[in-house]
């Protein structure tokens, strides 16, 4: 690396390391979890650091559900900004793919409208850096009413491409389903081309590392979810995709060969992940990684010097976060006790 890109990479470093600082501890989640109204937990998000500034224009009184998930989402992107633009600088491309996924993001959000049948209610809140580098036509997105509206915005980009099937789209089936596995499918493939090759013999992970397990995630939980509701063989392995993972061929030959969801929990077990789960309390297998990545990522966010790595750690745990408020959010709608919330949150620590 040249020494401007190794001070560049010092600077991810450091500034991924100073926004895990201000994330949100036991004490705060717990907080959180005790609001009884939408006007107080407005009121005590716009506390905190990390989104006093997306949630500024927002008056407690008035907070909705909607607002406030919408604007946590803002408050996540202008997180990406800021270490998107230190990541280009050290000559990594991780950032086109941060902005790959916040293009999934917009989409599935202005999909999500038009089934509701309120397609005004999106706006795109990309900070200036990414929407530079956003090859949808947000503006022309914004104002779509229509799939024709949302079809032209995207013309011209790779995205084109990507949602022609829709054209041929069932209107009873909405539109968000079966747009989220073609969008899904392509956000995956790029995520695989980042992984580095297989190889060296450092006891450090690397970028890889962190990709196998994301893949293995998906497609374990795939695997499982299909096998529990009995579905046929072809398609529990297309569904299973092993195109970057950390399991052997014939670890996965032996778990796709599971009768039922119990056999396939049994096999897991004997696998590699069988043991890194089994420290944490779950009732599926997704909720288990969920828990066990946040270990990881956490652990290697302090003691790896891998830039990109770190950077890519900080950005789960921060989606993490936001997702964990997501759920304190529909508790306070829904009034549920802290009790009953607390179990959803990935991100609780009590050690934290």
């Amino acid at each position: 690396m040249m020494p401007t890109g190794k001070a560049s990479g010092n600077a991810v470093l450091a500034k991924a390391r100073a926004l895990y600082g201000s994330r949100l501890r036991a004490d705060d989640y717990r907080r959180l979890m005790a609001c009884r109204t939408m006007t107080e937990l407005a009121t005590a998000l716009k506390e905190y650091p990390l989104y006093s500034e997306a949630l500024a224009e927002v008056n407690p009184q008035y907070a909705r559900r909607v607002q406030l998930e919408n604007l946590l989402r803002q408050s996540l992107y202008t997180r990406y900004d800021s270490l998107c633009r230190y990541d280009r600088s050290a000559g990594s491309k991780v950032y086109e793919y941060f902005t790959l996924c916040c293009e999934v993001d917009e989409l599935t959000a202005a999909m999500r409208c038009l089934d509701a049948g309120r397609p005004g209610d999106y706006l795109f809140r990309l900070p200036e850096f990414l929407q530079q580098r956003c090859c949808i036509d947000l503006y022309a997105l914004a104002k779509a009413t229509s799939l024709d509206g949302i079809l032209a915005a995207v013309a011209g980009t790779r995205w084109e491409k990507v949602l022609a099937p829709l054209q041929s789209a069932k209107p009873d089936r909405g539109l968000t389903a079966q747009a989220e596995p073609l969008l899904q499918d392509f956000r995956h493939r790029a995520l695989v081309a980042l992984a580095p090759a297989k190889g060296g013999t450092s006891a450090a992970p690397n970028l890889r590392d962190l990709v196998e397990l994301e893949c293995d995630t998906s497609a374990v939980s795939n695997a499982a979810r299909l096998i529990r509701i009995g579905a046929p063989d072809s398609v529990v392995r297309t569904n299973a995709r092993r195109d970057c993972t950390a399991l052997t061929n014939d670890e996965w030959e032996y778990l796709l060969a599971a009768r039922d969801l119990d056999m396939f929990k049994a096999r897991f077990a004997g696998t590699k992940y069988g043991p890194l789960l089994e420290h944490h309390e779950y009732s599926v297998l997704k909720e288990g990684f969920f828990h066990y990545r946040c270990d990881w990522c956490r652990k290697w966010l302090r003691f790896s010097t891998d830039p990109t790595l770190v950077m890519l750690c900080y950005v789960w745990l921060a989606r993490c976060e936001v997702q964990d408020l997501d759920h304190i959010i529909e508790g306070v709608h829904y009034k549920l006790p802290p009790e009953d919330v607390q179990p959803l949150l990935v991100g609780f620590d009590e050690k934290d």
